[in-house]
């Protein structure tokens, strides 16, 4: 599962629109759907409202398994780092191929 297929179909079961979603977390609802395409990704911020939004933990947006996150070469920046560590979140590198 992609991050986008996941925030749609946790989005769907709140029963909420696009628009809603992103009057929500104070975004336009073409990001909302860049993201639910996999036409783009949220910053730092967006992340912790979708996540606030959503009902899920920062960790679960981050954590999409199954042909999500594990297989694309993903560029956390250490501005998001550092919010996950603030959190609470040991970070591991991952391995080099």
């Amino acid at each position: 599962m992609t991050l986008g297929k996941y925030i749609a179909d946790r989005r769907k079961k709140l029963r909420m629109t696009q628009e809603q979603l992103a009057q929500r977390i104070k975004v336009s609802k073409s990001a909302v759907a860049k993201w639910e395409t996999n036409r783009g990704v949220p910053d730092r911020d967006n992340i912790a409202a979708l996540a606030k939004v959503l009902d899920v933990s920062i960790e679960q947006l981050y954590r999409i398994k199954d042909g999500g996150f594990e297989k694309y070469d993903i560029n956390i920046t250490e501005d998001v780092i550092k919010l996950l560590e603030m959190r609470g979140y040991k970070i591991i590198a991952p391995r080099k191929r």
